[in-house]
């Protein structure tokens, strides 16, 4: 019987791969079926019927075995019996164990920053940028080879494919992690899979090895244990989200496209609204228009750096539509763009450097502008006052209102800021960033 079910799992892993299974379910649902065959060990498993496999899915709920756990083994069943044997076992009537409360874990996208800059690593860090910025599963990445990354195009992209090779999605792929990205296929030259293994380059990375690799990182940067590998791609729905995409678009672009899944990231992003209200009862704010901040689209005009150009005109498009949150997440990334450019124009770098050690001695040595990105935002406010670019009152106003309303806007929470908060908030912004003259 064992060699007989040495067969069958060869036969199931097969089969499970070539439709293009993700590794980590070809292991479950081979491991899932051979329990269940071991269990009945005088029954030929293709004869195993619906109620013995019922039976059996009692006995685990009688272990105390988890809702998550049945549900795969009626999957596994489904694909066994039905797919691939044409038994017709349909469903599967067991009443599941209650669903225990598991809060979701996500990072916040200063900790994801901070894990990504802790990795010296090349291919750590090459692993990290893709899977936060590109909503990767740990399969997903390691399918990617190297004809998947089309950096050249117009508009950069990855070509993410299943096990058979099918094209599932193309994600886009920001231009601020092309530079790694190269500099990661100089040193390492892929030839196949651009993450292979590291005694051969025709087989792909371990996703053990990924899964340790962040385990290891969140442990030394002493982040929320619970933090696994999944959180990142938990926390690229989450923030994606935060910064104005819609929930079913962020899901449809990651190709999670049935009703189940989408109800089921709602849940994990909003786990506590409830509808208290009807529309008698609340006013749309439609007038929220673009008029209220004029100010800002004609600055749009008079700036030259691109960069707080995007995050400007995204900013208004996401006041003209009425996300507010959205839009002081952005403007601000445009504020902040602008300060630290004028702290490097107007200061000695070695004498900056000294102020910022006082300030944060554990901080990376700033050297352009683009090391900026790996300081807080408080501590750059801080060294902004530090040589004389604000007073304390204006570094103050930055900090407590501007940035305060800022980091509101981006923390997992139902918060809404009232309009009048978020004229304010625009009005600072272009008084104390933007129409500041320097001395």
């Amino acid at each position: 019987m064992e060699k007989n079910l040495e067969k069958i799992k060869d036969d199931i892993i097969q089969k499970l791969d070539k439709r293009g299974y993700q590794e980590i379910t070809i292991k479950s649902y081979s491991s899932q079926l051979l329990n269940l065959f071991s269990y009945y060990p005088t029954v030929e498993p293709t004869e195993i019927t619906n109620k013995q496999v019922c039976k059996y899915a009692q006995s685990l709920i009688s272990k105390k075995y988890s809702a998550s756990t049945i549900r795969l083994l009626f999957y596994a069943c489904s694909f066994y019996f039905d797919e691939i044997n044409n038994k017709n076992h349909g469903l599967y009537r067991v009443k599941l164990p209650p669903e225990k409360n598991i809060e979701p874990e996500f990072f916040l996208q200063s900790e994801v920053l901070e894990l990504i800059e802790h990795k010296k690593n090349l291919k750590h860090k090459s692993i990290l940028l893709l899977m936060y910025s590109c909503g990767l599963e740990t399969g997903e990445l390691l399918n990617l080879q190297v004809n998947h990354i089309r950096s050249r195009e117009q508009r950069p992209n990855i070509h993410i494919v299943d096990n058979s090779g099918k094209l599932k999605r193309k994600a886009f792929l920001s231009t601020r992690i092309l530079p790694i990205l190269r500099e990661y296929y100089q040193v390492f030259l892929p030839e196949k899979w651009f993450f292979y293994s590291q005694n051969d380059k025709n087989k792909k990375y371990s996703p053990t090895s990924v899964r340790k690799m962040i385990d290891d990182s969140i442990a030394e940067l002493n982040l929320n244990p619970k933090l696994k590998s999944k959180s990142l791609r938990h926390s690229y729905i989450k923030h994606m989200n935060e910064l104005g995409i819609p929930l079913p678009i962020i899901l449809n672009h990651l190709g999670l496209q049935g009703f189940d899944s989408h109800l089921k990231y709602a849940k994990l992003l909003y786990p506590n609204v409830q509808i208290t209200y009807t529309p008698l009862d609340k006013k749309i704010n439609e007038n929220t228009q673009i008029e209220d901040f004029k100010d800002l689209e004609h600055l749009v005009f008079e700036l030259k750096n691109q960069n707080e150009i995007d995050y400007l005109l995204e900013g208004i498009e996401c006041f003209r539509i009425g996300s507010l949150r959205a839009g002081v997440i952005f403007i601000w990334s445009a504020a902040i763009k602008n300060i630290r450019q004028k702290i490097i124009e107007t200061s000695n770098l070695k004498e900056l450097n000294q102020e910022l050690k006082a300030i944060d001695p554990k901080a990376k040595q700033i050297k352009n502008v683009e090391s900026f990105e790996f300081i807080k935002d408080e501590t750059t406010l801080v060294l902004s006052q530090k040589i004389g670019l604000y007073d304390k009152f204006e570094k103050n106003e930055l900090s407590n209102a501007c940035l305060g309303l800022r980091n509101k806007c981006g923390h997992p929470s139902n918060y809404k800021p009232e309009i009048h908060k978020v004229k304010a908030f625009v009005e600072d912004i272009l008084n104390m960033v933007y129409k500041k003259k320097i001395a």
